[in-house]
């Protein structure tokens, strides 16, 4: 790889270009998979189309443009977090991603029950059997 193109990825981090040499740019990065709400329409999902915008995911699951993995590499390589805002720098150019900007960008929803380290009695009727079972691929073979 470029040193020089490296110096201009990592620009005011240079420090960090080792790590991301050993650690980070040996992963591969798998691209998004978009989808256009409409073709479930027309394909007869129309119960999963009313499933998906209930749960405000729409913006979400459309969401699409290019993508160029090595700079999503050196996002990641720069990407710290801090008093519940991600921070990072490609390029020079300083980002900061809070939930808000996050939930607004991706046009989520931030509502509904917080489950952690498996708590789920506050959700009445789950049965943790059926959900493990529903997550399962090919549970019936």
């Amino acid at each position: 790889m470029n040193h020089g193109r490296l110096e201009l990825w990592f620009k005011g981090h240079e420090d960090r270009i080792q790590t991301f040499l050993i650690e980070i740019n040996r992963k591969q990065i798998i691209l998004h998979k978009v989808i256009r709400i409409s073709w479930l329409r027309v394909e007869n999902f129309g119960t999963l189309e009313q499933h998906l915008k209930a749960q405000k995911l729409k913006t979400f699951l459309e969401l699409s443009g290019k993508v160029y993995p090595d700079l999503v590499k050196v996002f990641y390589a720069n990407l710290k977090f801090s008093n519940g805002i991600l921070k990072t720098s490609v390029k020079g150019v300083e980002m900061e991603i809070s939930r808000l900007t996050w939930k607004d960008v991706a046009g989520l929803r931030q509502r509904g029950v917080q489950i952690r380290k498996g708590e789920t009695s506050i959700v009445d009727e789950f049965n943790k059997v059926q959900y493990f079972n529903e997550c399962v691929r090919n549970q019936g073979e």
